[in-house]
């Protein structure tokens, strides 16, 4: 007997994005509204797990945020329960929330944020990335201290938010985004699926849909003699692949995702080149540990000299080997990039 998968969906109320992308998932499917526990089973799985911290976010502008979950969507799909909880607070905040879901007899496999994504640029993007905090804990989390993450569904929510971007004619960036900001304290895998960068963006049904629609796929079997070639190709390159740890490049982690599109790896810590400098050897292998890998991919001409040298020796101190781009597709590439625009060459 196939053991149900479930998978926790969080919806953070006072995120534009976050509704925005519940109201298309609750259009798209029949989902059944579940029964709430008891708000004083609630307030003492917040007590016993607390919240810790101490920052109020200024976008609230003083509101007190409860914390409570003030409804429960359920959805069967396949063998796959996903279960949407909606929220009255801030989901960067939410550490220890897989031990309050256990505690309240919801455990999950997996946990995904949807959440909003804000940037000066102000690029219309759809993002996904694992959070954690490389040193003090500005936005939540930790200080230090980095989530389980989970590659090959942040993996999946990229290729097939890239295929319905072209589909859906939306010409949005599809792109990770490196590891930052909180939760940090989850055991379960989790990630931050996000819709950039305006409100109008945030509030917009279209790029809604889409990540929604990328959402319930984390649901369904991956299938590679699928008529359509190009999700066949996505079946492809999601089969067996190698989780790794990536040094180098911005804040969107250009050739990590270039990479998707072309090899078998699957990527979960992600460090850019501006924190290098001052990244500590404790947290490069807690990087490690939790994406549960033991390869590094350097974007090398991105890094500098001294900070490439130095994490390098950390890396062969403890026996993890180093691939740059161009070794990466040789030892892990399918043979074919189902992203042909920009940075198609392997670089030395």
């Amino acid at each position: 007997m196939t053991k149900t998968k479930t998978i926790t969906l969080m919806c953070c109320l006072p995120d534009l994005a976050s509704v925005n992308i519940k109201d298309r998932l609750l259009e798209l499917e029949s989902w059944e509204k579940a029964d709430l526990p008891p708000a004083e089973k609630m307030k003492e799985a917040l007590e016993k797990y607390k919240i810790t911290t101490s920052v109020l976010y200024t976008e609230d502008k003083g509101k007190e945020l409860s914390n409570l979950f003030t409804e429960i969507y359920e959805l069967q799909r396949g063998d796959t329960l996903l279960r949407m909880f909606l929220i009255d607070g801030r989901i960067i905040f939410q550490d220890y929330l897989d031990k309050r879901l256990e505690f309240l007899g919801y455990e999950s496999d997996l946990i995904v944020f949807l959440s909003k994504h804000k940037s000066q640029s102000e690029t219309k993007a759809l993002t996904a990335h694992p959070s954690g905090n490389y040193a003090a804990a500005d936005y939540g989390g930790h200080p230090f201290s980095l989530c389980t993450p989970a590659p090959l569904a942040m993996k999946k929510l990229i290729l097939v938010m890239d295929r319905l971007n072209i589909e859906t004619g939306l010409d949005y960036d599809v792109t990770f985004e490196v590891t930052h900001h909180g939760p940090t304290e989850l055991e379960t895998p989790s990630l931050f699926v996000e819709i950039g960068s305006t409100e109008k963006e945030w509030a917009d049904p279209k790029p809604g849909l889409v990540v929604a629609k990328a959402v319930l796929s984390l649901a369904d079997q991956n299938n590679v003699n699928d008529s359509d070639e190009r999700i066949s190709c996505e079946a492809k390159l999601l089969e067996n692949n190698t989780t790794a740890v990536a040094f180098g490049g911005g804040h969107y982690g250009d050739r990590q995702t270039i990479s998707l599109f072309r090899t078998k790896l699957a990527y979960g810590h992600m460090f850019p080149k501006y924190q290098l400098e001052t990244l500590t050897e404790e947290v490069i292998l807690k990087a490690f540990e939790k994406t549960k890998s033991n390869l590094a991919f350097f974007d090398k001409k991105s890094m500098r000299g001294p900070d490439r040298r130095r994490v390098a020796e950390i890396l062969e101190r403890n026996n993890i080997p180093i691939l740059n781009d161009r070794e990466s597709v040789e030892e892990y590439g399918v043979g074919f990039n189902l992203r042909e625009k920009g940075g198609d060459e392997p670089e030395e």
